[in-house]
């Protein structure tokens, strides 16, 4: 049974999610995607699939070192889950990179609970994000869960609302640095900048509104059961869940406002999702409903693959 198998943390599962991940990756590659590999080529995908399970290995080591979740490996399953039902999102180089710079930036802004090393980890998670938003703009967007975190864990230092600007602004230096170099060309702050719009006429496909549908019942079913929950409302976790919640709102916010809709900015979610539902799965009651919804995901790739 799926839900006995990931309530346990060995290194078999993370295996099997791994093969699972590259699996579909080098599937959708040649099925959807039909990519005809030069020398090249195939040295960056492999380097892609490298960043997908690595991802994968840093939203464990998240949830683990901040305790997120307890000691199990759903949150791989259901990130891999996820992830593979948007195949478009490992089709999408700049968005695979840029959330693998987003989650660096995750684990940076999580830890400051600890209240260790405060400024330095302020100074990290603003880099990561500047050249995650280098690459996909709009991910610029988590620069507001940073300054939450600054306020609810080290507010009380006014410089430390400083020290982002001085992270993005050495990016933008550096940026400009290589750009002066190689284009002969200097960039504003402001000609980064990326058109929004809120045309969801792609969302329209049965393989985008499909799964989407599906994670988004899933994940609406765990956040208002984990509320509900008094048990699970201790001060520390709810607002641990809150953060997590946010940065949901804001990978949401991503997809509602680029105006490249292709499914791959669905990517952002898979953290938060993976996160929150993790914490419904590893409750031990209705395991029925959680076995059937495991099941019924895992069937979900397969059926999109042929879509």
């Amino acid at each position: 049974m799926l839900t006995s198998f990931f309530s346990k943390s060995k290194p078999v599962n993370y295996l099997l999610v791994a093969i699972f991940m590259a699996l579909f990756f080098v599937l959708h590659h040649f099925l959807s995607a039909k990519t005809n590999f030069a020398f090249g080529d195939f040295i960056f995908q492999i380097v892609m699939l490298v960043v997908f399970l690595i991802s994968m290995l840093l939203v464990d080591f998240i949830s683990r070192k901040n305790g997120l979740t307890k000691s199990n490996t759903f949150k791989i399953f259901l990130f891999s889950l996820f992830v593979t039902t948007f195949p478009v999102a490992f089709l999408t180089s700049e968005v695979l990179i840029a959330n693998f710079f987003v989650l660096l930036a995750l684990r940076r802004i999580i830890s400051l609970k600890t209240k260790k090393d405060i400024q330095k980890k302020i100074l990290d998670a603003a880099l990561w994000i500047a050249l995650a938003s280098c690459i996909y703009f709009w991910s610029i967007l988590f620069i507001v869960v940073l300054y939450i975190a600054i306020t609810q864990y080290a507010g009380t230092n006014f410089k430390n609302y400083l020290i982002p600007f001085v992270g993005m602004a050495a990016v933008i230096i550096l940026a400009n640095t290589y750009t002066l170099f190689v284009q002969n060309a200097f960039y504003l702050p402001l000609d980064w900048v990326k058109t929004s719009e809120f045309d969801f006429r792609a969302y329209h496909q049965l393989k985008l509104v499909l799964p989407l549908s599906f994670a988004l019942g899933i994940l609406l079913w765990a956040i208002v059961d984990f509320y509900l929950d008094k048990n699970n409302r201790s001060k520390k976790k709810k607002h641990t869940t809150n953060l997590i919640v946010i940065i949901l709102i804001l990978a949401i916010s991503i997809a509602a406002i680029t105006a490249d809709k292709n499914g791959s900015e669905l990517l952002f979610i898979a953290m938060p999702f993976s996160v929150l539902t993790a914490n419904y799965f590893e409750k031990k009651r209705d395991f029925i409903f959680k076995e059937v919804i495991l099941w019924s995901f895992l069937v979900l790739p397969f059926i999109i693959l042929f879509l």
